[in-house]
């Protein structure tokens, strides 16, 4: 009994969704070791442009917490009452690109990828992951927690607008985009094999 479609195409689509739960599983149940470097390198560079901004990451199961040095009005607090500023975030709304990656990567017929492999790939994903997680930060900051945070940080007018777009491209477009793109790298001849017209089936062909 055949179990896999003849053509390339469909096979790779089923090989590609049988493997998706199975990598889906590994991601989530490594994800604070997966998602400690992109969190790292998103407060890394948050630091370069606003020096002194994220003191800490406090890590809790999923979710990194992050430790700011700013400081805000309590609301609600006795007057002059100061808080300091503290963010909870998921990571992973942003690296579920790591495991649709492998299990395309798998699906076609790399069953035995190398451990190298396997962490060119996680490294190449990692700059999109810490956009993600850096714009959130900043999104959240500026334009969730009103303009005496914003103030602070020197925003306002027209760079609030672009953390706002650079936020929804993070969220949106980027883990595909990202996906996408370093599979069709790594795949150029699979994509053109599998495009490529079967014997007999050209245009002009056929039997007379």
């Amino acid at each position: 009994m055949k179990l896999l479609p003849d053509n390339p195409l469909g096979r790779f689509f089923l090989l590609g969704l049988l493997w998706l739960p199975v990598w889906f599983s590994v991601w989530y149940a490594m994800a604070p070791l997966l998602s400690a470097p992109s969190t790292w390198l998103a407060s890394l560079v948050l630091n370069v442009f606003h020096p002194g901004l994220i003191n800490d990451i406090e890590r809790s199961g999923n979710i990194a917490t992050f430790v700011t040095g700013l400081q805000i009005t309590v609301p609600g607090g006795p007057e002059g009452a100061i808080g300091q500023v503290v963010l909870d975030k998921n990571p992973l709304i942003y690296s579920w690109n790591l495991p649709v990656l492998v299990a395309l990567l798998f699906a076609t017929g790399e069953r035995l990828l190398s451990f190298n492999k396997l962490l060119l790939v996680y490294l190449l994903l990692l700059p999109f992951h810490a956009w993600g997680v850096g714009f959130d930060l900043l999104k959240t900051l500026t334009l969730d927690t009103g303009p005496e945070i914003a103030g602070q940080l020197g925003y306002s007018g027209w760079s609030l607008e672009f953390i706002g777009l650079a936020y929804q491209f993070g969220y949106l477009m980027l883990p595909v985009i990202g996906a996408t793109s370093i599979w069709v790298a790594m795949n150029r001849e699979l994509i053109e094999s599998m495009l490529r017209p079967a014997p007999g089936k050209e245009a002009g062909g056929g039997v007379s």
